[in-house]
């Protein structure tokens, strides 16, 4: 059982972005006479080229094991059995993407105290569907997986 949330075309277009961006900046850090400014630009462009690479596997994936949240600069997994809700609440993301609420994971950590992960990194998941926001899908898709897990 694996789901995953995110748009091909949107991952593509990043990908495409992030190459150009990289190969200008390599151009540049590659002609640069000052050394300073060309370690700088070939920073940026290792960077570029790292989200070149970061980017097929953006979004939010439902595993036997958990749920994987692969965003640009991290990856978290969540065990199945430390999830406690998954539900819509406000998020701190950009409301273009979720909507005025963003889907979030109440996990168990440490102590026992609740956690939220706010799960941003929805790409365009539906984009053109209007039935529900992605958000809302994102919810009831995981819900779905995880009541099928505590089964």
């Amino acid at each position: 059982m694996r789901t995953a949330w995110r748009s091909w075309f949107w991952n593509i277009v990043l990908m495409v972005v992030m190459t150009v961006m990289a190969a200008v900046l390599t151009g540049v850090a590659l002609s640069q006479k000052n050394a300073v400014s060309a370690v700088g630009f070939g920073i940026a462009a290792l960077l570029c080229w790292t989200g070149f690479f970061r980017a097929p596997t953006l979004g939010v994936y439902a595993k036997p094991r958990g749920v994987v949240v692969r965003e640009f600069t991290r990856t978290t997994t969540i065990a199945w059995d430390e999830i406690l809700g998954v539900e819509l609440a406000q998020g701190g993301g950009p409301p273009v993407v979720t909507g005025p609420t963003a889907p979030v994971i109440r996990r168990r950590g440490k102590g026992g105290r609740a956690i939220t992960v706010e799960l941003n990194a929805l790409g365009g998941y539906g984009l053109f569907r209007h039935d529900a926001s992605p958000g809302q899908r994102a919810v009831a898709d995981l819900n779905e997986h995880l009541k099928h897990w505590r089964s």
